[in-house]
C-alpha cells in the first residue's frame, strides 16, 4: 500500500473511534484501545506507521451495555457487524464499519457481508478459576470460530484435526451449550480476565483486572483515545519486549489487501483492487 493510501486508511479508522468513544461515553462505558492499537499509542503516539486498523477491548457487561445502545442510538453511515446483524458475517470479533467504503480481504472476498473499514471490538470475560475447565473453554471458542469459518492449517496433520472438528463444531451447538449452561456455573477468579476469543495454540490472553482501571486518554496521532491505566503490563503479556520494533522487513500490515475504497461499498465479483480504478481508491 503506497505511504498516501494507507496515511488515508489511518484517518478513515480513526474517524470510527471517534464515534465509537462518543458512543461509549453516551451510555457511560469504559472502553480501552488494544493490542496493535495499545502499542501504536505507547510506542508510536499514534498508529503503529505500518498499521491499518484499530483494535479495543471492552469487559463483557461493557460490552452488552455498548451493543445495546448501539442498537436503539445508531449512527449514521456506520455499521455495528456481528453474526446477528450481517447474516454473512462469520467471525466472533464484533467489527463497526463504516458505510460507503470497502477494505476486502482475500479470505473473504467471496462472503456477502458489509466490507468497509473497520474497527475491532473484543471483549474481555470471567477467568474460569479450574485451569482445565479454563483450557476446555478456550479450545471450544477457537474450534467453534475455526468452524464456522472453515479454517484448514497448511500443515497436513493440522489439516486432518480440523476438517474433523469444523464437523464437530461448524452447528455451534456445542459452543452455545458451553457457554449457555455450563460456564455462567463454573467458579471464576474475580482478579482476573481473558480475551477467549483471541486464544490460540501458541498464546493465551489473561490479564489481572487491576492492569485496566479507569482508562486513561493519551495522544493518538491528533487525537486523544484511552489506554488500561497499567498499559505496559498488558503489552507485556502480548508481545513481550514492545518498545523493540520489529525488523525492517517485519514492518507490514497483517492483513492482505483485495479491493480497496474510499466511497463505495465492495460485493463479490467486483475486480481487485489492482484492477480499480485509481478514482475508486
Amino acid at each position: 500500500m503506497e505511504p498516501e493510501t494507507l496515511k488515508r486508511v489511518q484517518h478513515t479508522v480513526e474517524e470510527i473511534l471517534l464515534v465509537i468513544d462518543a458512543q461509549a461515553k453516551a451510555c457511560g462505558v469504559p472502553y480501552y484501545l488494544f493490542y496493535g492499537s495499545a502499542l501504536g499509542a505507547v510506542r508510536h503516539h499514534g498508529f503503529i506507521p505500518w498499521d491499518d486498523d484499530a483494535d479495543i477491548v471492552l469487559f463483557r457487561k461493557d460490552f452488552e451495555k455498548l451493543k445495546s445502545y448501539w442498537a436503539s442510538h445508531p449512527v449514521d453511515g456506520y455499521f455495528y457487524q456481528d453474526t446477528s446483524t450481517d447474516p454473512g458475517y462469520h467471525i466472533k470479533i464484533t467489527k463497526i464499519r463504516k458505510r460507503n467504503t470497502a477494505y476486502a480481504e482475500p479470505q473473504v472476498k467471496d462472503c456477502e457481508m458489509h466490507h468497509g473499514m473497520f474497527v475491532d471490538i473484543f471483549v474481555l470475560d470471567d477467568y474460569v478459576k479450574n485451569a482445565f475447565l479454563r483450557r476446555i473453554g478456550e479450545y471450544i471458542t477457537m474450534f467453534d470460530y475455526n468452524a464456522e469459518r472453515q479454517y484448514l492449517p497448511e500443515n497436513k496433520k493440522a489439516r486432518a484435526v480440523y476438517r474433523i472438528t469444523n464437523r464437530l463444531f461448524k452447528s455451534g451447538k456445542i459452543f452455545r451449550w458451553w457457554y449457555g449452561r455450563v460456564f455462567p456455573k463454573l467458579k471464576k477468579d474475580e482478579t482476573m480476565c481473558s480475551d477467549i476469543a483471541s486464544f490460540t495454540n501458541s498464546h493465551r490472553y489473561d490479564f489481572k483486572r487491576e492492569w485496566f482501571g479507569t482508562p486513561r486518554y493519551v495522544d493518538y496521532d491528533e487525537f486523544s483515545f484511552p489506554i488500561p491505566q497499567d498499559a505496559g503490563a498488558c503489552l507485556t503479556v502480548c508481545y513481550g519486549d514492545y518498545m523493540t520494533p520489529p525488523p525492517k522487513e517485519q514492518q507490514v500490515s497483517v492483513h492482505k489487501l483485495w479491493y480497496l475504497s474510499f466511497n463505495h461499498e465492495y460485493h463479490p465479483g467486483m475486480a481487485s483492487n489492482a484492477a480499480a480504478p485509481a478514482e475508486e481508491r
